[in-house]
């Protein structure tokens, strides 16, 4: 009887970046709708996540022309309330009006997309389209529900210092102590060596990386 030969076992070490820890962290509190093109392949190549921008109130027409090309897409979306007459309706919009976002690699053809119905063009740079920052789409896809809806509270953390772009205090620098469910978080503004706390509107500032 011949000998059984040993299976061979391989093993590999895999790194993981700290944006990737961050998405990883979030995703477990909403279902994994959109693809993340990081670490992902065309052809051997690395996916980046790109910015298109769309003809007015056109991103999701754009995002259906886009997917039957066979690309990956990402709109974020969020509810507004729209009244007409003696109706009021809650529907879904894009969160960035006039923009979405499509993952290309790098030796991927990206000129289908310009010529794409309800696109206005992409985001380009010196003739070339400019990918987004790495992490920055991954970590809105990570907020996203299954709805497509962005909920940008789970970007936000007690601890970030945070800048107010807007108001009375605006420029004024702080830390970020609690994020409402309203559409408030509360600060701790440093005002003459005293912590102040205030309650801000999160669309009146921004986090200091």
């Amino acid at each position: 009887m011949a000998a059984t030969r040993p299976s061979k076992v391989v093993s590999r070490t895999v790194t993981i970046s700290t944006r990737e820890c961050f998405a990883m962290q979030h995703a477990e509190l909403y279902h994994d709708r959109y693809p993340e093109p990081v670490g992902k392949t065309y052809g051997g190549d690395p996916a980046r996540w790109y910015v298109v921008q769309t003809h007015q109130h056109s991103e999701s027409l754009a995002e259906r022309h886009l997917l039957s090309q066979t690309f990956r897409t990402y709109l974020p979306k969020r509810r507004r309330t729209v009244r007409h007459a003696r109706t009021v309706r809650t529907v879904a919009s894009a969160y960035f009006d006039c923009y979405l976002f499509v993952s290309l690699a790098a030796q991927q053809s990206w000129y289908p997309i310009n010529s794409t119905v309800g696109v206005r063009r992409l985001v380009m740079s010196k003739g070339m389209p400019v990918p987004a920052p790495y992490g920055v789409v991954e970590s809105l896809i990570a907020a996203t529900d299954e709805d497509g809806i962005l909920h940008p509270d789970i970007l936000l953390r007690p601890g970030q210092r945070i800048r107010i772009i807007d108001g009375p205090f605006s420029e004024q620098l702080g830390v970020l102590d609690h994020v409402g469910s309203a559409g408030a978080v509360k600060i701790l503004l440093d005002i003459m060596n005293h912590s102040i706390p205030i309650t801000i509107d999160r669309d009146k500032l921004s986090v200091i990386s």
